[in-house]
């Protein structure tokens, strides 16, 4: 099976056409159609339903596009590693959830870059499980995530923990202390990429036979940068990293809101691939982080 079979399969799937395909990669309609029909040979299934109105996957051709992204990811970050092999020896590829990545970890980085000149770093944004998954297939060296999913291959560091807080503009009409009972009338904004906050707070909750359901959501956004604005808009309350709502607190922009008899503050882990798996680059930036822990981030 060639894997520029698999490379014009995915074309072929984003522009649910072959001719739109064809024309996309400056190859003949023909030309595409049999390179598809080949990798269908050699996997021993159809791929693809066929039609006027275009092309669409078979439940087959659904794996196969599952498995071969993979594949073509793996294969793409092999050429950039031999196409720039001096230089990758030294860099660091490190992913984080949306949240940590927007606050805590650019402080980390230049922290570890005044320490470890001599490496480069790069940070990415993702799921807990997708960073997981780059971690294991060494398309990421480090990750920082708020949950330990079970992997034997891993190596996870407890490195801190997020303090979350509930804010509110700095004129909003509330108390400076509110009970978890008074949490279910007041105006709230959810940001959907928070779920170990959404999680902790259905738990205590559940002490007043309450649910997230309960609670008075005005909208819900996906990205603290919205979340941070509605509330300084007016619209109501949330719950944030602390991280996140330092310098408006600072400034005096919003102001905290103390929630009685709940904590939602949530661990940080730091996840690897194991010691004896790792390059000198990434166990050395490791090994430092570890040493300083929490400290490292601002």
């Amino acid at each position: 099976m060639h894997l520029d079979a698999l490379k014009y399969f995915h074309i072929v799937v984003e522009e649910k056409s072959i001719s739109k395909a064809a024309n996309k990669t400056h190859i003949s309609q023909s030309a595409l159609s049999q390179m598809i029909h080949k990798l269908e040979e050699d996997l021993g299934v159809a791929l693809l339903h066929r039609s006027n109105k275009g092309v669409t996957l078979t439940e087959p051709g659904e794996i196969v596009l599952k498995y071969s992204n993979n594949i073509l990811k793996n294969l793409e970050k092999m050429l950039e590693d031999i196409k720039d092999y001096d230089s990758n020896r030294n860099k660091i590829t490190i992913s984080g959830t949306w949240s940590l990545s927007a606050y805590s970890l650019p402080c980390m980085l230049y922290k570890i870059k005044k320490k470890l000149p001599e490496y480069s770093f790069d940070l990415e944004a993702k799921p807990v499980k997708e960073i997981i998954q780059d971690i294991r297939e060494d398309l990421a060296d480090l990750g920082f995530v708020d949950m330990v999913i079970e992997h034997n291959e891993l190596f996870y560091y407890l490195i801190g923990k997020e303090k979350v807080v509930l804010v509110a503009k700095n004129d909003y009409n509330v108390p400076e202390r509110i009970t978890l009972k008074d949490l279910l009338k007041v105006e709230l904004i959810m940001c959907t990429m928070n779920k170990k906050t959404c999680a902790h707070l259905d738990e205590a909750l559940k002490t007043l036979d309450m649910h997230l359901e309960n609670l008075n959501v005005i909208f819900k956004a996906d990205t603290l940068t919205a979340v941070k604005s509605s509330v300084m808009n007016g619209y109501g309350m949330a719950f944030v990293p602390y991280e996140a709502v330092k310098r408006e607190l600072y400034e005096k922009s919003i102001k905290l809101i103390e929630v009685e008899d709940i904590v939602l503050d949530y661990d940080i882990y730091m996840v690897s691939k194991k010691t004896k798996e790792l390059s000198k680059s990434v166990r050395e930036s490791r090994d430092y982080l570890m040493e300083v822990g929490r400290k490292s981030f601002c």
